[in-house]
């Protein structure tokens, strides 16, 4: 039976669960308050609900077991990836789901925890003392593309790029020649026009409306241009949920997903804003502290590879629903609506929390 240690709570961390549980709770408000979101809201209060029981769960169990699964677990987010394409369920145009029963699994959220736990086991079982050249990351960079790739054929270029940036930080804290580091940014360049031709025409017409909205306002442009007026109509307080036409007439689309953050402004305005943005500064000053006083390299490629998976699903989202980067389908970690990525960003927290608690007895 699983019990809690009584003499753990002393260096449980308080400050950084709390937060993350009033984003969950201002994420479950929000989307209440849309149009028909009384069942969403249900739904996303019930797995984050079953994401803080998992947290303490985690955060109760030592990271040294965790390493141990960390293989098998990246082969069971492969597989998961590969049933899709045998049994998916077609969505918007991508297969990215898995219906088991009443719950659709989006197996690409788990492989953003997989593979930051077989790179963080990786590179802790493969220490090199100076930098890393191409030859000794060949597996990481295996281990990397495969999962990549699977992800991208679906198509979902938003978690493409986010396991992309996890597995970069992992990589440049492990260390990379900077001759490689030359190498790989000239590969890359050269590829973008590969890139582009490679695109399907609705991830064309999303970089294009990042250029310019306004050229295809009741199309391509659409999505951006209802955002930025959210946002933009949100003012200083906010217009409140009686208040928020875009919201509550229904003009913006996606907003209990990819545009939260917009219904979000138009409700609270540019001080509620602040206040999660502050939250969210505030969990990753407080992840990058655990990730410095960890005494362990495993724990601390973990601990860099969450930091990482926040960061860049709040840069991303923040900035493609106000049309400073392109919209590339990117959720508000704890806060946009998904039963499958709240359950792995509380497993992420309990990884946190775990370290913490190792690193404090």
């Amino acid at each position: 039976m699983f019990q809690i240690d009584r003499k753990k709570l002393k260096y449980f961390d308080y400050p950084l669960f709390f937060s993350v549980l009033l984003i969950s709770s201002m994420s479950v408000f929000t989307i209440y308050t849309i149009q028909n979101g009384r069942i969403f809201a249900l739904r996303q209060l019930f797995w984050v609900l079953a994401g803080v029981a998992l947290s303490i769960v985690v955060a109760n169990v030592d990271i040294r077991k965790i390493k141990s699964f960390a293989k098998p677990f990246y082969l069971f987010s492969l597989l998961l990836l590969i049933l899709v394409f045998l049994n998916g369920v077609l969505s918007h145009g991508a297969k990215r789901w898995i219906s088991i029963a009443f719950f659709h699994i989006q197996p690409s959220e788990f492989v953003k925890v997989s593979i930051i736990l077989v790179l963080a086991h990786y590179f802790d079982e493969n220490p090199k003392y100076g930098a890393y050249s191409f030859n000794e990351l060949f597996i990481p960079f295996i281990l990397i593309v495969i999962p990549t790739g699977l992800i991208l054929i679906q198509p979902d270029l938003g978690t493409s790029v986010i396991i992309l940036a996890i597995s970069f930080s992992i990589l440049l804290l492990a260390g990379i020649k900077r001759s490689l580091l030359m190498k790989m940014a000239i590969l890359g360049i050269t590829f973008l026009p590969f890139a582009w031709s490679s695109l399907k025409p609705y991830q064309k017409d999303r970089i294009m409306a990042f250029i310019n909205p306004y050229a295809a306002p009741a199309t391509y442009g659409y999505h951006i241009i209802q955002s930025e007026i959210a946002i933009g109509s949100g003012g200083l307080l906010g217009k409140g949920v009686e208040g928020a036409t875009q919201t509550a007439l229904n003009f913006l689309p996606e907003s209990h997903t990819d545009f939260i953050f917009s219904v979000f402004s138009e409700q609270r305005g540019f001080v509620g804003d602040l206040i999660l943005i502050f939250l969210y500064l505030f969990i990753i000053l407080r992840a990058i502290r655990i990730a410095k006083n960890t005494k362990s390299n495993f724990e601390r490629f973990v601990a860099i590879g969450i930091i990482a998976m926040i960061w860049v699903s709040f840069v991303f989202n923040v900035g493609m629903t106000m049309g400073l980067l392109p919209v590339v389908g990117i959720p508000l970690v704890f806060f946009s609506y998904g039963g499958s990525a709240m359950i792995i960003n509380f497993f992420c927290l309990g990884l946190l929390l775990s370290i913490k608690l190792r690193n404090s007895l």
